[in-house]
């Protein structure tokens, strides 16, 4: 048995057929507990990074005064500046963890929580591309006044509307361990 076909058993068939009951949730996939926190993991270290700009701003008052006097006098406003580093910084920590999620499979928050991202045919992580497109896609979820994001707790693959449009699962780190294990056994 192929890779391929081992993580289609695992997973099963994309859609169920037309008129069949529901299926129960599939083994392996990771709950909606475990992926919430991940994500609040990673938000709480976007707002840290938040505080620690603006703490940072606050000690350096002196110098950044200066700044600001020498800006003004060639009609520069530095206010807006630091005011944009303020939303930028943390929303490239954001980006930056969407890409390693593509990257690796996992992001900062999801390899503290042993679960990983992954194309649903293949068991790959999705590239960074379209990790970032899955991240900015969960406006979709929260367009549906946040049903996309309680989705998983009775969908039987556990996506979200983003998850399902972008074509990926999130899985327990032990189920891909488990079948690269049994894919190095295979080659021994």
């Amino acid at each position: 048995m192929t890779d391929a076909q081992r993580w289609r058993a695992l997973v099963g068939e994309r859609r169920p057929s037309p008129g069949r009951e529901r299926r129960p949730a599939v083994p392996g996939l990771a709950d909606w507990s475990t992926r919430a926190m991940s994500t609040l993991l990673e938000i709480t270290i976007a707002m840290g990074i938040m505080q620690a700009y603006s703490v940072v701003l606050y000690l350096a008052q002196p110098p950044f005064a200066l700044i600001q006097a020498l800006a003004l006098l060639v009609g520069v406003q530095m206010q807006p500046v630091f005011r944009f580093f303020y939303w930028v910084l943390p929303l490239a920590f954001l980006v930056w963890q969407a890409a390693l999620r593509g990257r690796t499979g996992q992001s900062l928050g999801q390899r503290l929580m042993r679960i990983v991202t992954v194309d649903e045919d293949t068991a790959a992580p999705l590239g960074p591309a379209r990790s970032v497109m899955r991240s900015v896609l969960h406006v979709v979820d929260i367009g549906t006044v946040f049903f996309g994001f309680l989705r998983p707790v009775v969908h039987y693959r556990r996506q979200t509307l983003a998850d399902q449009i972008c074509r990926s699962l999130v899985v327990e780190m032990d189920v891909i361990n488990q079948i690269a294990q049994e894919a190095q056994e295979v080659k021994a």
